[in-house]
């Protein structure tokens, strides 16, 4: 039972990395507008794209470690979890 807690903490853990990539994301975006002139072809939305999605791909990570938690986790039967 333990370990379910601790699952659905790492998935609060994993809300709060997806809200924090959301809010990032957009106000990167806001300062590339705003400074950018070359268009699309500046540099800087490759590396926004490319931090976006490193930090999506952790965001997973943790979102599969908190699911393993809650749903394939046991102990051994020696063990005195409830």
């Amino acid at each position: 039972m333990k370990n379910r807690i601790a699952g659905f903490i790492v998935l609060g853990i994993a809300a709060l990395i997806g809200f924090m990539i959301f809010s990032f994301n957009r106000a990167l975006t806001n300062i590339v507008n705003a400074s950018c002139s070359h268009g699309p072809s500046c540099p800087m939305w490759g590396t926004i794209n490319f931090q976006t999605n490193i930090s999506i791909g952790i965001m997973i990570f943790v979102i599969i470690i908190g699911l393993y938690l809650i749903f394939f986790w046991q102990r051994g039967k020696d063990s005195n979890e409830d």
